[in-house]
Order: structure tokens, then C-alpha cells, then sequence
């Protein structure tokens, strides 16, 4: 079972990261830039498949995604690309190149950490759905070279905000956006006898560019690359600082919510203890008020019999009066 490599990505509209799989990545040493291409299992339409091409940057170890820059790396990547796509559909093994063709070479990519993207800044390109999978195994079999390390200092972008933006509005929504008409697609020609497998591109609907400053000269001293990679580290590190404080803000406000709903039972408990008590109370105060008309009772009933004994007494000494006149 072959174990697809995966990046992260973030789509407008979704709340979630989604995964996308990582078909290969190519380094061309004529414009010095690597190139990744990933797919996230869009069908356009039956037997047609929807990838993306981002640019691929290093520095120190240290990998970076983004659209690509100008129209003659994306005109380069794409011609590469064909390349590969046209040697996945023969299925030869990856070798050397001719005449006609662009120099490049497989990117080793295992155990690279790529950052989280966002497919919106990509170029995309449909091609044939089962050339997917042989890209990938074209990608995964061929010999690797470590990628071009980039000459420039690389800023990541830092977004502090969740808001995303809508996609633009397309007529169907199952074909990519057209370009306008006086701009064509980007597309390098290739001189190979295997038709292209390339149907048609796009031009990325809303490119957001990364900030990238102005390259290094080379006889700039180590001390000022080190400084540079030290403000690199400290804005990564500020992203990270702000998601962590985002995400205990939001820990505070749940803890917080959940508080209130402690606090309004408490309250809900203590009144039905407090009814509870006045009910108490009103049933001592009629056991009191029972208990005072028996204790009032018992004293009639005492007064009574006493003078029920009188009568007794009374009753037999006139008994023996009348005995003692009826013996006289």
C-alpha cells in the first residue's frame, strides 16, 4: 500500500484545514526556484482533474509556499510540468533530457515540515485524472536532489484575522475562471511526439503575494544573513504568539460562559431552597397553632372531669341520705 505524502491547506469558506496530496515537486537551476505541485481530489469534470502549482522556497532548512512571482517561472514551471506529465503517461523512468526540453530535477521532500497554504494563491491546471497517480509514482521512484536554496530573505505571511474572503462569482462552476481576452495563458510549447497532457490553464483567481524583500548582495557579511534569519525566526514566532493568545481568549470565554451556567443554577438551586424554608416555616407555625388548641383542649377536659368528680361525690352522699331515711 503506497502512503501518500500530505500538506495542509486552507480554503475560503471553510472553517477546518482539508488535506491535499502532494503529486511532486521539481527544482528547474535556470531561474534557481523549486516548484510543488498538489491536487485535492477535484474532478472538474469526468476523467479531468483539478492540481495546483505553488512556488516551493527554502532557506536554512526552512520551507515556504506561495504563488509564483512572474509569468516566466510560471511559463517555465508549466513547461516542466509537461515534461513530467508526458514521461508519467509513457511510463520511462525518469533520465536525462533533450534539446527541446527544460533542465530540472526531483526535490526530496521527506521529512520537510511545509508550512499550512492556501490553494486560492496557486496557478491550477486540469489534466487527465489518471495521470495523477503516475505522477505521484513518477515522483516517489525517481532519483532526488535537495531543493535550491533561496538567495533572498523570506517573510512569512502572518495573517491575525479569521475573516475569508469569497471566491469570485463564475458562470459555471464547473470550468476554471477564463483569462481575459488580451491576456493568454501562460504556456511554454512542447516538441514531443506524446500529445499534452495539459488541457487548459488558469490564471490563480485572487493572488495574494507574499512580501519578499530584495535579494542579499553576495558580498554581504554572515552577520547581517544571521540577522536577517533572526527577524525571519521572531515574525514566525510572532504568528505562532498570536494563535496561541487567540486560542486562550477563546479558552477564557468558554471557561467564562461556563461560569455564568454555574452561577445561574446556584441561583436557581438557592430559591428553590429558600421556598422550600418559607414552606417549612408555615407548616411549624400550623403544627404550633395544632398543638396550642389540643394543650387548650386538654385543660377543658381536665376542668371537666374534676367537676364530673364533684358531682360523683355529690351524687353518693345523697345516695346514703336517702339509704338512711329509707332504713329509718
Amino acid at each position: 500500500m503506497m502512503l501518500l505524502r500530505t500538506l495542509v491547506l486552507e480554503r475560503d469558506g471553510q472553517d477546518a484545514p482539508v488535506n491535499g496530496a502532494l503529486l511532486c515537486g521539481f527544482a528547474v537551476g535556470q531561474t534557481a526556484s523549486n516548484f510543488l505541485v498538489y491536487s485535492l481530489d477535484e474532478e472538474v469534470e469526468p476523467g479531468s482533474s483539478r492540481v495546483y502549482i505553488a512556488a516551493l522556497r527554502k532557506k536554512q532548512d526552512r520551507y515556504f509556499l506561495s504563488g509564483v512571482e512572474s509569468k516566466e517561472d510560471l511559463q517555465v514551471a508549466l513547461h516542466v510540468f509537461k515534461q513530467i506529465l508526458t514521461l508519467a503517461a509513457s511510463g520511462v523512468k525518469a533520465g536525462g533530457v533533450t534539446e527541446t526540453q527544460v533542465p530540472y530535477h526531483f526535490v526530496e521532500l521527506k521529512g520537510c515540515k511545509l508550512p499550512p497554504a492556501r490553494p486560492e494563491d496557486h496557478h491550477s491546471v486540469i489534466i487527465k485524472k489518471a495521470l495523477v497517480m503516475k505522477v505521484i509514482t513518477l515522483g516517489m521512484s525517481a532519483a532526488t536532489l535537495p531543493a535550491i536554496e533561496s538567495a533572498s530573505l523570506i517573510v512569512p505571511s502572518i495573517r491575525f484575522s479569521s475573516q475569508m474572503t469569497s471566491p469570485p462569482k463564475v458562470a459555471n462552476p464547473t470550468e476554471p475562471p477564463r483569462l481575459p481576452i488580451h491576456e493568454q495563458p501562460v504556456e511554454a510549447p512542447l516538441q514531443a511526439t506524446v500529445e499534452a497532457p495539459i488541457m487548459m490553464t488558469q490564471a490563480a483567481p485572487s493572488i495574494q503575494r507574499e512580501p519578499v524583500a530584495p535579494a542579499q548582495p553576495t558580498r554581504a557579511a554572515s552577520g547581517n544573513d544571521n540577522a536577517l534569519f533572526e527577524v525571519d525566526s521572531t515574525l514566525t514566532n510572532l504568528a505562532r504568539v498570536s494563535q496561541d493568545l487567540t486560542q486562550q481568549k477563546r479558552a477564557v470565554i468558554e471557561r467564562e460562559a461556563a461560569l455564568e451556567q454555574w452561577q445561574a443554577r446556584l441561583q436557581q438551586a438557592q430559591n428553590e431552597l429558600d421556598e422550600k424554608a418559607r414552606e417549612l416555616e408555615h407548616r411549624t407555625t400550623q403544627l404550633h397553632d395544632q398543638s396550642l388548641a389540643v394543650s387548650q383542649r386538654t385543660e377543658a377536659l381536665k376542668v371537666m372531669a374534676a367537676q364530673v368528680s364533684g358531682l360523683r361525690q355529690s351524687l353518693r352522699g345523697m345516695l346514703l341520705e336517702l339509704d338512711g331515711v329509707l332504713d329509718s
